[in-house]
């Protein structure tokens, strides 16, 4: 018996009105679980341009087809939309727009209704809401299309290895401009120190440029992973092209994680799981360089997912993972027990086409604060659209019959 209820929260694809979330590792649930943030776009299959504006609002899961207007974004993609999220589980939100051909970021209270600017775009931010990581979303768009945003100036690819471009730290509270924590040129040179003498010969002979794109703050807002990437610009482009770094937020205290890696995801504060080398991995963030400690569900996941655990408090032993089983036409929305080695259904979605490529649909399941709810979004009724699992009150966690 399922003890999970799937309820559509959004509608419109008839009309061409288009509903979904940000990106399954940002919180797009506030605190209690009763609000979503998400967005409206009204066409599909096809890359934004500059003048594609969406509009942002919030769902009440109290209410199916209710929709808040809060703003609209030009600095948008299809995986990760705005990078919506709440601050420190609300009343306080933020996404990415764009100024003329500057990224931004807007804050809204929503209790309030009072406003801010940001002088340059989120992608995560600090649990307790006191700072956010920002990235160059310009030069991510040129070297990754599809993750940054088009429109924007500053993609500098006249440079390599920018030592005045990287991950920027920017005040949520302080009206101050982001400062450069771990500017770009001073990973690409630890980068090195830790690579093998032909690896560096490679790295030498092809003039790579380098990018950072997932930045990902730890539960405690202590250290943070990012992915530095690499590529000719008219060259080809692999998953094997990039590694995992982690810093402190102060820019100290630099590591290599792991390479070749995709969904790395916080266990607790000093782990982290994500998709390696034909199996998902759970790493130890050590000093120079992580270490594998285990596979997870071996036997069962064989494939790249999106993969988050429940509830997200850090803990060593968490009691249940959720993912989905993307890139196919009828997608699975899976629970995993660790400690059982057991997986089972909850939900399963149909008609995602197509099952890749820049304009496919992942579920990116996203949990509540308390694990009891999962927001997914979805191609079933023939367009984006949001959806929510509650779990039955009287369910047991981890009983995966």
């Amino acid at each position: 018996m399922n003890d999970w209820h799937l309820t559509q929260l959004t509608f419109g694809s008839d009309r061409s009105r288009y509903h979904a979330h940000s990106y399954y590792d940002v919180p797009v649930m506030d605190a209690p679980g009763r609000h979503i943030v998400a967005h409206r776009v009204g066409f599909a299959e096809r890359q934004p341009t500059v003048d594609d504006a969406i509009e942002l609002g919030v769902i009440d899961t109290e209410q199916p087809g209710s929709w808040q207007p809060l703003g609209e974004s030009r600095a948008w993609s299809w995986q990760q939309g705005p990078l919506a999220q709440w601050i420190a589980g609300g009343p306080r939100l933020v996404w990415n727009d764009r100024e003329g051909d500057r990224f931004v970021a807007r804050v809204v209270d929503t209790d309030s209704g009072a406003r801010r600017t940001l002088p340059a775009p989120v992608y995560t931010v600090d649990p307790d809401g006191r700072f956010a990581l920002s990235l160059n979303m310009a030069r991510l768009d040129t070297l990754r299309p599809g993750y940054g945003y088009p429109g924007g100036s500053g993609a500098r690819l006249d440079q390599r290895r920018p030592d005045d471009d990287g991950v920027w730290r920017l005040d949520l509270a302080a009206e101050q401009a982001p400062e450069v924590i771990l500017p770009l040129s001073r990973a690409v040179d630890f980068l090195q120190d830790q690579l093998p003498w032909w690896q560096r010969l490679r790295h030498a002979a092809s003039r790579y440029h380098y990018w950072f794109n997932h930045a990902k703050l730890s539960p405690n807002g202590q250290r943070f992973t990012v992915k530095l990437r690499w590529r000719k610009p008219t060259g080809p482009w692999s998953d094997l092209m990039g590694v995992s770094l982690t810093c402190g937020v102060d820019g100290q205290d630099l590591r290599l994680l792991a390479d070749a890696t995709s969904h790395v995801i916080w266990l607790n504060d000093s782990q982290a799981y994500f998709w390696r080398r034909g199996e998902l991995a759970l790493f130890e963030d050590g000093a120079p360089r992580g270490h594998r400690l285990s596979a997870i569900a071996p036997e069962l996941i064989d494939s790249n997912v999106h993969i988050r655990h429940l509830p997200p408090e850090a803990t060593d032993s968490p009691t249940l993972f959720v993912l989905d089983t993307p890139y196919r036409e009828v997608v699975d929305l899976n629970l995993y027990d660790p400690v059982a080695g057991t997986q089972r259904r909850i939900a399963q979605f149909s008609g995602h086409l197509p099952v890749r490529g820049p304009f496919r649909c992942d579920l990116h399941p996203c949990p509540s604060a308390d694990g009891n709810r999962i927001v997914v979004t979805s191609l079933e009724d023939g367009g984006r659209q949001v959806y929510l699992l509650t779990r039955a009150a009287d369910a047991t966690e981890g009983a995966l019959a």
